[in-house]
Parts: structure tokens; C-alpha cells; sequence
């Protein structure tokens, strides 16, 4: 194995057997067909799922109002870079609100699963590849790791695996910019993607040292301008776009103020001050500092694959565990190399000890445990901190144990759509209210008018067709993490009175009973779905 990966440049397949060529074409054909149906088996119900995700939510509220005229980062707010916004614009105006989302999260699962089998036949071989990319298709898709959902992770994570498959099997300036073009493109999505700024440039200068050259070589240094390049020129075109609009300073302002502030509350748990911010720095420098570590003891070895892999996978699970929380969605940003690395080394066992039967079962299971590990750790680490007992694992959505559910209720969904609601109760989210609110705005204001919900019910701009009358399409945690965000609030509704304000939260603020009364609303229902709401009279 270690003689194969050492040349794995010059020789992409050295896993695959010698057999004639049309067997060879035979064998892939028949992984296309595996990876395929599995993958078309385990994303079906997404496309029937009820608009639920608070996440999603917010991104096509976000979408529609730029579609209408909105301008991101001063008159609709949330915390990330501008690229899930950008892209949930493009498909809320090109696609069903309803099968926007799905649609869109299906493509990138399907883009990543194509570069991983790319990179793992370039790292391993043929059947590494393959079982890799089918691996990554069944936890790509698992709803109880929200694969299922539209999330800025899977986004940026297609985005660093295409990028990665080209540096691996491309040396010219021009693949090696668009590979940065891309792993630029994956940091608009989320901040954290940053990393694989760094992770990427490197690749080449690792391969290079496992093949005994000098790391700051002429080819070494091309590379990186290369890369650096092309993540320059989309971080360019990028500013360029949002100061089109007088956007940018704000969207500096709000991405550097609400991404630190959510660092320092919820990486740290609730713990404040210094050793919150010391236990957040601890649990990023460790799971790096051993990734780093062990690429260059292979490298030193000769194992370029393996050192790739290991320098990857560093990297974005320091990044996927910056915050405590615990979301699944976090892992999606490892979940690529995740699964080419335990690919990789399932091989390499497999050859060693001539057991492939359950090979993809197990890893599969492996990469399971894997990923429910990494979403453990830090919420683990501040729970030992703080005195607690150890967490259990976290769901965002449909539970481990509710898979056999999901999957029953939603093909019965598929098929008869009068089964629609023992599938819509598998999800976290009083659905009734969110209907209910949309109806109360549709049948007390009229298309053109502005409404805003003091709260969080999701989806409600998107599905009612109007405009939020705040910059906060939900009072998340790019609210609470900001001093200012009450008195803001206060005077974007000051300056566009909605037509309707819906009151979501159980405490109403004094300041917001004023406003009501200064502009002489009238209840209209009080207390449905457990809101309030108002109507200007």
C-alpha cells in the first residue's frame, strides 16, 4: 500500500485490479448505478418535507426580499458572508419556494460525491474513490446529520472538495486559479471556510515533500500564487458587488461583529470572559496541532495520500468544532475528507487482512460514530469545565432513532399526499402556527405592505410574499449577540410601520408596547399559535 499511494501522481488507479478495459468500464458503471440509487433512495423525501427549518427559513425570507428590491446588510440582516444569501436569491427567484431548497441541497450533495470519487481515485485509486463517494452519499443524506437541510456547510464543503480535486490532479496556472476561485467562493458561505484557504494552498508543497523535494521550490510557490489568485479575485468580486450598493462596510461590520460575538458566546458554551475564550482556543488548537502533526510524520514516510488527507482533515474538523452547539450540519464541512480518509483506511486494512465483504457497511458506520464524536467533543469539553455531566448526542431535527419513521412517512407522502401529516410531525417546528401566521398576513395586508414578526417563525416573508418592515427576518442569534439590535429594530419599524406585526416571543418588550401603542395598533387575535397579533389601524 505504502509503495502504491507513494506514486499515486503518475499512477491515478493503482488500487483497481489488471483487467481488460471493458471490465474496468463495467466495474464503474456499476458503482454509478450503486451511488446513484442510493442517492436518489435517501434525498426523495426531502422533496416533499414541509417548509419546517427555521435555517432555510431564513435564507429564502432573506432571498425573496432581495429578489424585491432589499439590500443585504442594511435592510435584511443575519450573521453569515453573502453567498447563502446570494444563492438563496437566485433560487427563490428561479424555483417553487417549496423545492428550492431541497433542489439546491440535492445538486451540492451530488457535486461533492462526484469530487470526492475524483480525489479518492487520484489519493487511492479507483475503488477508493468509489466507495468513498458512495460513503459520503449515505452520510451526506442522513436527516439525523441534516443532510437533508439547505445549510452553508454542505455549500461550502462542494465548493472545498471541487477545489481539492483539481489541485490533485491538475498542475497548470490556470486549474490551480480556479481551484482558489472555488475555495473562495466556499468562504462567502461561511466564515470557518477560511481555513481551507490555507488547507488548499498546501497540497501541492505536501505532495512535492513526499516525494523528497524542497517545499519552497519554484513549482511550490507558483502553486500557491495560483491559488492565492484565484481566492483573491473572487474575494474581490465579492466587494465589488456589495459596494454596488453601499453594502460593504456594513457587511464588514456585521459579519466581523456578529461572527466573533457568536464565537465568544456559543463556542464557549456560556462560559464568559477568559476561560471561555481559552477553552474555545484549546479545542481548535489541539484537533489542528494533531492533524498538522501527522501529516508531516507521513510525509516523512512517503505517504502523500495520507498526508493530504491528514492535513485536510485538521482543518475542517478544527473549524466544524469552533462552535459548542453541537449542530449536525457543523460536521458537513469534514464530512468529504471524513469519508475518503476511513475510505482510505478501510482499504488499506482490507488489503492487509483480504476482508471486503461489509467494507462500505462499515465504514459507513465508522464514519457515522465518527461525526457524532466531533459534534460530542465540544460540548463534552465545556460540560467537563463547568461541573456537568457529560451531553448526549445532539439532534437539530429528525433523531437517529426516528430514520425508519422519516423514511416510511415520507415515501407514503411521496406517494399519497393526504399522508402528509404523521411525516410533517416528525419535525421540530409548530407548523400550525407558521400557517396560521401566513394566513393572518395574507388576509390583513395586501402584497405591496411591509409585515414583521417580533420573533422567530420561519419561512413567513417567503411564503406570504411580503417584505419585513425590520432588517431582522428572524430574531436569531445575529440579534442577541448584538447590544444594539432592540433600538435598531425599533427604528427600521419607526421608519416603515408594518401593516401587521406578529409578537412571537413569550416577554414583549416595554419599547415595542409603545410603538404599538404610539401608532395605534389593534390586536386582532390574541394568543393563536401562542402569538399576538396586530394589525395598523
Amino acid at each position: 500500500m505504502a509503495t502504491a499511494e507513494g506514486r499515486f501522481l503518475e499512477s491515478p488507479g493503482v488500487l483497481l485490479p489488471p483487467v481488460p478495459t471493458i471490465w474496468r468500464a463495467i466495474v464503474r458503471q456499476r458503482w454509478v448505478i450503486v451511488i446513484s440509487g442510493v442517492f436518489a433512495l435517501l434525498r426523495l423525501p426531502s422533496f416533499v418535507e414541509p417548509t419546517w427549518y427555521s435555517d432555510a427559513g431564513t435564507y429564502a425570507d432573506i432571498g425573496w426580499a432581495l429578489n424585491h428590491g432589499a439590500r443585504l446588510y442594511i435592510e435584511v440582516w443575519d450573521n453569515k458572508p453573502p453567498g447563502m444569501y446570494w444563492l438563496s436569491e437566485f433560487l427563490i427567484a428561479h424555483f417553487p419556494t417549496a423545492i428550492a431548497m431541497p433542489l439546491a441541497s440535492s445538486l451540492f450533495t451530488a457535486t461533492a460525491a462526484f469530487c470526492v470519487a475524483a480525489a479518492g481515485s487520484r489519493l487511492g485509486g479507483a475503488q477508493v474513490g468509489n466507495a468513498a463517494a458512495l460513503v459520503y452519499v449515505v452520510i451526506g443524506s442522513l436527516p439525523s446529520l441534516d443532510g437533508n437541510l439547505f445549510n452553508a456547510e454542505l455549500c461550502g464543503a462542494a465548493f472545498v472538495a471541487m477545489a481539492v480535486a483539481i489541485v490533485l490532479r491538475a498542475s497548470s496556472f490556470r486549474w490551480l486559479i480556479l481551484a482558489g476561485t472555488l475555495v473562495g467562493v466556499a468562504a462567502l458561505f461561511k466564515a470557518v471556510f477560511a481555513a481551507d484557504i490555507v488547507m488548499v494552498i498546501a497540497i501541492p508543497a505536501i505532495v512535492r515533500l513526499s516525494e523528497k523535494r524542497r517545499m519552497l521550490s519554484t513549482p511550490n510557490a507558483k502553486a500557491a500564487l495560483a491559488i492565492l489568485a484565484g481566492c483573491s479575485v473572487t474575494m474581490i468580486a465579492a466587494a465589488l458587488a456589495l459596494l454596488r450598493q453601499d453594502a460593504l462596510g456594513p457587511a464588514i461590520a456585521v459579519i466581523a461583529r456578529s461572527d466573533v460575538s457568536y464565537i465568544v458566546t456559543y463556542g464557549s458554551g456560556g462560559i464568559s470572559g477568559v476561560p471561555g475564550t481559552l477553552l474555545t482556543a484549546l479545542r481548535i488548537f489541539i484537533v489542528l496541532v494533531a492533524g498538522v502533526g501527522i501529516a508531516r510524520a507521513l510525509i516523512r514516510r512517503g505517504h502523500p495520500s495520507a498526508a493530504v488527507l491528514a492535513w485536510w482533515l485538521g482543518w475542517d474538523l478544527a473549524s466544524a468544532m469552533v462552535s459548542a452547539r453541537g449542530f449536525p450540519h457543523y460536521v458537513q464541512q469534514a464530512e468529504p475528507v471524513l469519508c475518503l480518509a476511513l475510505a482510505l483506511a478501510a482499504f488499506a486494512l482490507s488489503s492487509r487482512f483480504g476482508h471486503r465483504r461489509l467494507l462500505v457497511a462499515t465504514t459507513v458506520l465508522a464514519t457515522f460514530i465518527c461525526c457524532q464524536v466531533v459534534l460530542w467533543l465540544p460540548s463534552a469539553e465545556i460540560a467537563v469545565a463547568s461541573g456537568h455531566g457529560l451531553p448526549g448526542p445532539k439532534d437539530d431535527g429528525v433523531a437517529t432513532s426516528r430514520l425508519p419513521a422519516y423514511y416510511i412517512d415520507g415515501y407514503r407522502r411521496l406517494i399519497d399526499p393526504s399522508a402528509g401529516q404523521a411525516f410533517d410531525a416528525s419535525f421540530p417546528t409548530d407548523l400550525a402556527q407558521q400557517r396560521m401566521a401566513v394566513k393572518i398576513v395574507d388576509s390583513l395586508s395586501a402584497p405591496g405592505d411591509r409585515v414583521f414578526v417580533w420573533g422567530w417563525i420561519s419561512w413567513v416573508y417567503a411564503l406570504s410574499n411580503r417584505m419585513p418592515a425590520g432588517r431582522y427576518v428572524a430574531l436569531d442569534s445575529a440579534y442577541y449577540v448584538d447590544p444594539s439590535a432592540q433600538s435598531n429594530l425599533l427604528g427600521d419599524l419607526e421608519a416603515h410601520p408594518p401593516k401587521v406585526l406578529i409578537v412571537e416571543t413569550k416577554a414583549t418588550p416595554q419599547a415595542l408596547v409603545d410603538f404599538l401603542l404610539q401608532h395605534r395598533y389593534q390586536r386582532v387575535v390574541t394568543a393563536v399559535g401562542g402569538s399576538d397579533y396586530w394589525v395598523l389601524s
